[in-house]
């Protein structure tokens, strides 16, 4: 995957409306990110645990509300480099770097771009291999 534009990493501003989380960009760009979407990528370790065994954790956790009932109770920066989404539930261990967060973005531009992206790795893996 190629490297995001530094430039394209830096968020100018970000907002909760509705239930989505928006990003807009230095370089331009705007992304909006559904609560739910948020909520299944969050990268913290209970999350990754859960994510990787399945529904069944080695340590058992009270599930939080379904993900259509999801709210963000407020977004703190992290350094420069990340955001830490407080969420109405009282989780709030994940912190979602702004790379990661701009890679993840779901509008169809970023999708397609991704989408072309794969389809060279998969080019250049056949020509080299």
């Amino acid at each position: 995957m190629r490297p995001v534009d530094p430039k394209a990493v830096r968020p100018r501003n970000v907002a909760v409306g509705g239930r989505e989380l928006a990003i807009a960009w230095a370089d331009g760009h705007e992304s909006y990110y559904p609560f739910e979407l948020l909520r299944r990528a969050c990268p913290c370790a209970g999350c990754r645990e859960r994510a990787l065994r399945g529904s069944r954790p080695a340590l058992r956790l009270v599930e939080g509300p379904s993900l259509r009932e999801l709210g963000i109770a407020r977004v703190e920066p992290v350094g420069a480099y990340a955001l830490r989404i407080v969420w109405a539930d009282g989780h709030d261990a994940g912190i979602y770097a702004f790379e990661e967060l701009r890679r993840a973005c779901p509008c169809g531009r970023c999708r397609g771009e991704l989408a072309g992206q794969a389809r060279e790795g998969l080019d250049n893996e056949g020509a080299g291999g």
